[in-house]
């Protein structure tokens, strides 16, 4: 998911309730990264924790916590020596509905 408007982070947010608000914030910042076509965020997680004013150990932490539940996923084609990138997996897209929206006649 790449949040470009309001709704899409209203839907974030409600799909991340039951995460930390540091993870909430991280899951957050890489939803709203600029991606790659397959999903990846080529930024340094020193970076990243920068922008959101969070240590670099603290992010690294909380990300390898994200990693563990599922949110996250290291993108191993794009590692360059000891860099690691990231992508949000699908479980940060929410559940699948099968409820077409109804459109005006």
């Amino acid at each position: 998911m790449n949040m470009d408007r309001g709704e899409s982070v209203i839907a974030m947010l409600r799909i991340t309730r039951e995460l930390t608000p540091s993870q909430r914030l991280v899951v957050m910042q890489y939803a709203a990264e600029v991606q790659d076509p397959g999903g990846t965020v080529r930024r340094k997680g020193q970076d990243l924790a920068a922008d959101i004013g969070m240590a670099p150990q603290m992010y690294s932490r909380v990300r390898l916590e994200l990693v563990r539940a599922g949110w996250l996923r290291e993108d191993e084609n794009a590692r360059i020596g000891n860099v690691r990138y990231y992508r949000l997996t699908a479980k940060a897209d929410g559940p699948v509905s099968n409820v077409v929206p109804l459109q005006p006649a």
